[in-house]
C-alpha cells in the first residue's frame, strides 16, 4: 500500500513538472555516458531528486557556490549519490540522510576543507527509523515507529561517528492497542522526550480518529515511558512523512503543529487546525495557548512549519479549505511567515502558489533568509526569501524531479 501510495504522488509530481522530468532524463543519460567531471563545490548543498527510466528515484547531494543564478545540476559533478527513497536532514554542519520504503541505513556527509562534500558514517536498523534529531550536546535521538512493529524503538547515537550506544523499546501499545500510531513528530526538552503520532489504519491509510491530539511522553536519557497527554482544542498533530508536527524553541518550550489535511493524508478532519504548546519543564499542554490558525488565515491551514527563532517560524499554508483539498496532494500551498507570540501570519506574495511534495520541508534556514525551491510550470526554481521584509527573489533553475533538502555549511 505504501508503494501504491508513493506512485500515486510520483505521477502526480511529475506530471506537474514535466519540463523538470525531460531534464532530468538528460542528466542521467549523461552520467551513463561517462563524460569526465568536476569536483563540485561550495557552502551550499542541494539534495536532487531525479527519477530513473524504471520509476525509481536517485538522490544527488551537490555542493553549489551559488544558488542565485544559472542552473542546479548534478550533471558532470562528483555528487554523494543515494539510490532508493531518503529524507534529509542537517544537524549542526553535518547531513543525514534517512532511508524508508525498505531502506533501513542512515548515512551521514559532510563538507571537506576544500568545500567538497564526503560521506563520513553510515549505520543500518531492524526497521527503517522515522526521524532523527538532536537530544543533546553529544548525543542524536532517533525512533522507528513502525507499522511493522509491536514496539517504539529509540536509539541514541553518536554525533561523531553515527554509532549507536543505546537501544530502548517501548511497546506501541502504550500509544494506542487499535489501529497503529503513525510518526509525526519528535522534539527532546531537558529531561523529557516528546513523540507526536495520530492513529492510521495499517491497510488504507484512513484515519479513523481526529478528535484529539496526542504526544507520547519518555523520560531522557532514561527513555521510559510516562503518559500520553492530549489535548481536544484541535485534531492531530503532524501529518504523514512531513515530520512537522513537534518542533522546539530555543527555551525548551514544544510546540505541536495541527491540521487534519486531507493533502496530508488523512481521511477526515473533525477539530479546527491550530497550534498547541508545551512550556519548558513541563509535561502537559498549556491550557492558556492557542494559536488559531484558521482565525489567523481566513478558514486556511499549516501543512509544513519550520521555526527560525525568536519565536518565528516559516510555514507553508495550504490555500483551499479542508474540504476542498485532495487528498494527498500536498497542495495548493502559499508562503508565511508565522509569529508565535503575537500570534499573527504575514503572507509573501513574491512566492507564487505551488505544490508540495508530500514530504519533509526542503528549506534552508540561513540568518534573515530562507532558500525554498519552488515548482512552477516551466521548471523549479530557488526562491529567497526575506523573513523579515516579507519579499523574495527568485534565483536558479533547479534540474531535478524534486528537491528532497536544501543546506548550508557556515
Amino acid at each position: 500500500m505504501k508503494r501504491n501510495y508513493m506512485n500515486l504522488i510520483n505521477r502526480a509530481r511529475l506530471l506537474s513538472l514535466a519540463i523538470a522530468t525531460l531534464v532530468s532524463a538528460s542528466i542521467l543519460s549523461s552520467c551513463d555516458e561517462g563524460d569526465d567531471v568536476s569536483p563540485a563545490k561550495g557552502d551550499f548543498a542541494v539534495t536532487l531528486a531525479i527519477q530513473g527510466s524504471e520509476g525509481g528515484f536517485t538522490y544527488y547531494t551537490v555542493p553549489f557556490l551559488d544558488v542565485m543564478t544559472g542552473t542546479l545540476s548534478a550533471q558532470n559533478t562528483e555528487a554523494i549519490e543515494q539510490p532508493g527513497y531518503y529524507d534529509y536532514t542537517q544537524i549542526d554542519r553535518t547531513l543525514y540522510s534517512i532511508g524508508g520504503l525498505g531502506a533501513t541505513d542512515v548515512h551521514s556527509i559532510i563538507q571537506n576543507q576544500d568545500e567538497s562534500l564526503s560521506e563520513v558514517g553510515s549505520a543500518t536498523f531492524a526497521n527503517s527509523l522515522s526521524d532523527l534529531v538532536r537530544a543533546d550536546d553529544d548525543n542524536l535521538l532517533a525512533v522507528s515507529l513502525s507499522s511493522e512493529s509491536d514496539q517504539v524503538v529509540f536509539y541514541t547515537i553518536d554525533n561523531n561517528t553515527i554509532s549507536v550506544k543505546e537501544t530502548f523499546s517501548s511497546p506501541a501499545s502504550n500509544l494506542t492497542t487499535e489501529y497503529v500510531a503513525a510518526y509525526s513528530g519528535l522534539a527532546v526538552s531537558g529531561d523529557h522526550v516528546f513523540l507526536s503520532y495520530y492513529i492510521s489504519d495499517r491497510d488504507t491509510y484512513n484515519t479513523p480518529y481526529t478528535d484529539k491530539a496526542q504526544v507520547a511522553v519518555y523520560s531522557y536519557p532514561e527513555l521510559e515511558f510516562i503518559k500520553v497527554i492530549e489535548d481536544d482544542r484541535v485534531g492531530p498533530l503532524g501529518g504523514f512523512n512531513i515530520k512537522a508536527g513537534l518542533f522546539a524553541d530555543e527555551d525548551g518550550n514544544i510546540y505541536g503543529v495541527s491540521h487534519s489535511n486531507p493533502a496530508n493524508g488523512y481521511s477526515q478532519s473533525t477539530k479546527p487546525a491550530g497550534i498547541l504548546k508545551i512550556n519548558k519543564g513541563e509535561t502537559e499542554f498549556d491550557a492558556d495557548y492557542f494559536f488559531d490558525v484558521a482565525a489567523l488565515t481566513d478558514g486556511k491551514t499549516i501543512s509544513h512549519l519550520k521555526y527560525l527563532g525568536d519565536g518565528r517560524a516559516f510555514a507553508q499554508i495550504n490555500r483551499d479549505e479542508r474540504a476542498q483539498q485532495g487528498r494527498w496532494s500536498d497542495s495548493p500551498l502559499e508562503t508565511a511567515v508565522v509569529n508565535l507570540e503575537t500570534p499573527s501570519v504575514a503572507f509573501i506574495s513574491d512566492v507564487p502558489e505551488h505544490s508540495g511534495d508530500g514530504r519533509r520541508l526542503a528549506v534552508l534556514h540561513n540568518g534573515d533568509f530562507v532558500y525554498q525551491c519552488i515548482p512552477e510550470d516551466t521548471g523549479i526554481y530557488v526562491y529567497k526569501i526575506d523573513t523579515k521584509n516579507l519579499t523574495a527573489e527568485k534565483g536558479a533553475l533547479v534540474e531535478a524531479n524534486f528537491v528532497a533538502g536544501f543546506f548550508r555549511f557556515d
